[in-house]
């Protein structure tokens, strides 16, 4: 009967995995189904581990057609669900084994587009892997069986699996993300965090390869240091520490656990690969110093021991959340409770104050009166302070600006401006002397109408800036539509079929879209003109002739 069961189970498992594989996406979705909720919770137990890597490649082909990431995340719960929610432990067990094996094998096949969906499915995995510890409390005969399956397949694979240039990528990702997914069922006891953590000891001593290396040192170890540190540094200010923080889980396991002696043991192994000691040596100094740290300080931390957490998930294996802490809502309400409670008279004081510093300041604020006069408008600010000096016992009277001070003022500033000169041609700019930046700005008005604007022969067009106050300054600037888009070059131009460097091509105006280049100036090159060179004065004078010596002799010789 045995025999048979398992026959059948043989033959149906063949036939499961040819529907996963399918092209249709409502075959693959039946397949599925009937896998998860009928095939494996029955015949589990009579597949022989050829069985399970034959539906684990009907598997992963089924992952690799899925589209659309919302999809593809509950797919992988779906699928990781088969390893916490499993029928026994051995069953779940070799499901885990069968999904690393078959996800080592093809992971040379996975290409830059699916691999981050398979990351996704590589944590689903971790993680449901670490509920389904947690379910059993930890049992060292389980977890030490995860675990060597963990070390066999992906970490420290043996070596005849091992050729040159074999994937190694699912080693680095599973290092990378071992403790974001061991978290959530965190704190452990120091026995069981030795059964976790014995592969990557392992990797220190064994492994040559340094990616890997390195990478179990960053993301393993020192995360232990850093949280660590970063535990007793709050110890020692007195600062509490946030339940479930990763302080409290990681930091306590870094201070507690004995690192140090651990690094010390490996590196004085004979077997340890030479290259690696350097690795365990410095990690063995950075414990020691923190160690060290803690028995100074005197301070006392909780040795980490297992308790059992609920895990709340939706039904079918949809979306397993992490695992929750208990009474986190009443934590929260008392919290809320406390801060309303909190609140004393002197907080009730402190915002009457508030309000009151808000009164003052509202009253405070500038008021703006325009004077119009003869179509100019200044605007004249006067601050609210000589009612407030006035309310707070000064003395001094408040000078309220009405009519008649207005008009005498005004009065007053024209009778002083014709004294000065600073009548215009007749007409008086009337206006009250607010402040000097009034005056400047009456100056640079002056000054910009004294120039002139005009002209433009040649096309362009001249004019003065205005500034921002509406005023016009001196400073002119010159447009011309002609320079800007005339291009001049100075070789005659190639045909149109020879195809040019860039380098060669016109620059500029003369290549914008919708713009006509205008006329193209040939302008030859200029000649350079050779000036003559100037003659010595020796040159100049003329040497006479043999016929004038002769005659100069038979005078000489006459006299």
């Amino acid at each position: 009967m045995a025999a048979a069961a398992a026959a059948d189970a043989s033959a149906e498992a063949a036939a499961i995995a040819r529907r996963l594989a399918s092209c249709n996406g409502s075959a693959r979705e039946r397949a599925v189904r009937h896998l998860l909720s009928t095939f494996l919770p029955a015949s589990a137990p009579h597949l022989s581990a050829s069985d399970l890597l034959k539906l684990w490649k009907g598997l992963f082909f089924c992952f690799w057609h899925s589209d659309k990431p919302l999809y593809q995340s509950s797919l992988a719960t779906r699928l990781a669900a088969g390893v916490s929610s499993g029928p026994s432990p051995a069953a779940a067990a070799a499901f885990f084994a069968a999904y690393l094996a078959t996800l080592r094998r093809e992971w040379v096949h996975i290409d830059t587009h699916r691999l981050d969906k398979f990351y996704l499915l590589n944590r689903r995995f971790l993680h449901h892997a670490f509920l389904l510890l947690a379910a059993n409390s930890f049992a060292t005969d389980l977890t030490s069986q995860v675990i060597s399956i963990l070390s066999e397949k992906v970490l420290l694979p043996e070596a005849d699996n091992v050729a040159a240039g074999s994937p190694r990528g699912l080693g680095y990702h599973v290092a990378e993300v071992f403790l974001d997914e061991l978290s959530p069922v965190l704190p452990v006891s120091l026995q069981t965090m030795e059964v976790l953590l014995s592969p990557f000891f392992a990797v220190l001593e064994k492994s040559s390869d340094r990616v890997m290396v390195a990478k179990v040192k960053s993301s393993v170890f020192e995360r232990f240091l850093e949280s660590g540190k970063q535990l007793l540094e709050m110890a020692k200010k007195g600062d509490g520490v946030e339940k479930g923080s990763a302080e409290e889980k990681i930091g306590k396991v870094g201070l507690l656990f004995g690192f140090s002696k651990r690094f010390s043991d490996i590196g004085a192994k004979a077997d340890t690969v030479q290259a690696n000691r350097k690795v365990l040596f410095g990690l063995r100094d950075s414990f020691v110093k923190v160690e060290k740290g803690l028995e100074l300080s005197g301070v006392e931390i909780a040795v980490p021991d297992f308790k059992s957490t609920e895990v709340t998930g939706a039904e079918n294996g949809m979306d397993l959340d992490l695992v929750k802490v208990e009474n986190k809502k009443k934590k929260k309400k008392a919290k809320k409770a406390s801060l309303v409670e909190g609140e004393t008279e002197g907080a009730k004081a402190s915002k009457q104050e508030k309000k009151v510093k808000k009164e003052k300041k509202d009253k405070k604020k500038k008021k703006k009166v325009e004077v119009v006069d003869e179509g100019n408008v200044v605007e004249q600010s006067t601050d609210a302070t000589a009612e407030e000096d006035q309310q707070m016992g000064d003395g001094t009277e408040a000078v309220t600006f009405d009519e008649t001070l207005m008009s005498n003022l005004q009065q007053q500033f024209e009778k002083a401006a014709a004294e000065a000169g600073m009548v215009n041609g007749g007409s008086s700019s009337s206006a009250l002397p607010v402040s000097g930046k009034a005056a400047k700005k009456r100056k640079r008005s002056k000054s910009a109408d004294r120039l002139s604007v005009s002209d433009g022969d040649d096309g362009s067009s001249e004019g003065t800036i205005v500034s921002q106050d509406g005023e016009k300054s001196g400073k002119k600037v010159r447009f011309s539509m002609k320079n800007n888009l005339v291009w001049k070059p100075h070789n005659p131009l190639p045909p149109q079929c020879l195809r040019l460097p860039p380098s060669a091509t016109p620059r500029g105006s003369a290549l914008k879209k919708g713009v006509l280049p205008g006329p193209i100036k040939e302008t030859p090159t200029p000649v350079k003109k050779t000036k003559p060179k100037a003659k010595s004065a020796k040159k100049v004078l003329k040497k006479p002739s043999s016929a004038a010596k002769r005659l100069r002799k038979l005078q000489n010789f006459s006299a």
